[in-house]
């Protein structure tokens, strides 16, 4: 019996992983959009909050599809690998281009695959937070080509911010 157990847990594992569907867990509502080109709308942080709230989130496989009708301005693209390669997140905000209080961005669907990134709208100041929530990186310009090994696949928030 407890074989059985362990044996259904690891396939769950595994389903998960690799996205067998009716063997993975649900995904949580709120994140249940997949593609390989996604777009998320973010509001500033509001006082009182800790990270700026998602407006809106649309994933596609296919690009033009996924961009479409977002409205805001295009703030940060996430990029799966390094060179700025693979599936890619447009980050916008609500509010505006990046000012100095800027906007702290939970990279939810992303947190395990940001390997480089680019910023735009005066968005030249970046801190990357790692998924254990202590160990902080300061990136500065519009492009990161590689994040770092330590911080590769890893990046649980980003603070964006006019730093120049």
């Amino acid at each position: 019996m407890r074989l059985r157990t362990r044996t259904s847990v690891t396939l769950a594992v595994a389903a998960s992983l690799i996205g067998l569907p009716g063997l993975a867990p649900p995904a949580s509502a709120a994140e249940t959009s997949r593609g390989r080109y996604c777009a998320v709308v973010v509001e500033h942080v509001k006082p009182g909050e800790k990270v700026s709230r998602v407006k809106s989130r649309s994933c596609s496989d296919d690009r033009s599809t996924a961009l479409r009708g977002n409205a805001g301005t295009l703030l940060m693209t996430w990029y799966q690998h390094a060179r700025f390669g693979g599936d890619m997140t447009h980050v916008y905000g609500d509010y505006g281009p990046c000012d100095t209080s800027g906007y702290l961005l939970d990279t939810g669907l992303s947190r395990y695959m940001i390997s480089s990134f680019e910023t735009y709208n005066n968005c030249d100041g970046q801190q990357a937070v790692l998924n254990d929530g202590r160990t902080t990186f300061y990136y500065y310009g519009s492009a990161t080509p590689y994040v770092g090994d330590r911080a590769n696949d890893d990046i649980a928030y980003f603070k964006v911010w006019d730093a120049l």
